[in-house]
């Protein structure tokens, strides 16, 4: 492994959403250095290292046989996480995934536990615990400025539309969008639900076609008579729509969307204000580069990842209940 001094050496597995903006972040972390990247288009793989200048393959079995890497971030498609996962915490190299690890809890248990036998990072992308505004909110949630909770609404409405190709092997709008959600919502409260209850339907179309759901609500009851609800929509036409209220005995926390600027312009026609963030590349870059700054920790300190394995565990947990209480139209208990 690299010394303290020099630079990390990452791979990276996956070019496509994603991986580009992992892309970003490394470059923008002066302690990181990416050594290789794959992907299965040729030409992509080219091109993305060539003006990267590092080394690029379609295979990522290379990248396992180098003795200079220090780290590796997975970003390939939802169905190849598990296996990959495994084989470099099987060489021994740390890992960054993004989620999901696996499609079952025996899959998240197997890499964790893999994880702990390497005495090997694994770390698992949450990234919205990273952004800058989601941490405020959460930790003034806890220090108590706001009392008890007593509600909590999270609203994510995602843009652009995904490609039905993506949607299609996404593994649903719980596993792919509303597990970050329930994420943030254990994040806030340091709280497990008891209840779950959601409804979904369908407006895009095509999505109904692959047994999805593009517009969710999700509603949680927790013993400390805490309520919240996740609304969730797959296409904002008017941009990507994250937001957060906490209500609670002794105030209220807001997260609002972000703007390019803050700029409002009054006038005789009312208040004009610019649109929101168009997609979530831009809206997290922050989030993406401090949840990578958090991995090299792992690697270069041995500092233990923030998303641990019962964090993951319940998330998927969660999206599981929702799911089903979805199909079924009937809450599910939590136990």
């Amino acid at each position: 492994m690299s010394s303290y001094k020099s630079k990390i050496k990452i791979a990276l597995l996956g070019l496509g959403r994603a991986g580009k903006f992992h892309i970003q972040s490394i470059q923008a972390i002066p302690d990181l250095r990416l050594i290789h990247v794959v992907d299965k288009d040729q030409n992509r793989a080219q091109e993305v290292g060539e003006s990267n200048e590092c080394d690029y393959s379609t295979d990522y079995e290379s990248v396992l046989y180098r003795s200079d890497v220090d780290g590796v971030i997975i970003a390939t498609p939802t169905h190849e996480h598990f296996k990959q996962v495994k084989d470099f915490l099987s060489a021994g190299i740390p890992v960054f995934s993004e989620k999901p690890l696996g499609y079952s809890i025996d899959e998240i248990d197997n890499c964790f536990d893999l994880a702990h036998k390497q005495n090997q990072p694994l770390f698992v992308g949450f990234n919205r615990r990273f952004d800058p505004t989601f941490s405020s909110l959460a930790q003034q949630v806890q220090s108590g400025c706001i009392g008890t909770p007593q509600m909590i609404r999270v609203t994510s409405r995602d843009s652009p539309l995904p490609t039905m190709e993506y949607i299609k092997h996404s593994n649903g709008i719980f596993h792919d969008c509303i597990v970050l959600d329930f994420d943030m919502l254990r994040y806030i409260t340091k709280e497990d639900p008891i209840e779950v209850y959601a409804v979904g339907s369908n407006f895009v179309e095509g999505i109904k076609e692959l047994n999805d759901y593009d517009n969710v609500l999700v509603s949680l009851k927790y013993e400390s008579g805490l309520i919240a609800s996740i609304d969730v929509n797959r296409f904002s036409a008017y941009g990507y729509d994250q937001r957060i209220e906490v209500f609670g005995n002794n105030g209220m926390l807001q997260a609002q969307n972000r703007s390019s600027t803050s700029t409002i312009l009054s006038n005789d026609n009312g208040l004009i204000k610019p649109k929101i963030e168009y997609s979530f590349p831009t809206r997290y870059r922050e989030a993406y580069r401090l949840e990578l700054e958090s991995f090299l920790s792992t690697i270069r300190d041995s500092v233990e990842a923030p998303i641990s394995h019962h964090d993951v565990k319940m998330s998927h947990i969660l999206c599981e209940l929702g799911e089903k209480s979805c199909r079924n139209n009937r809450p599910e208990r939590v136990r």
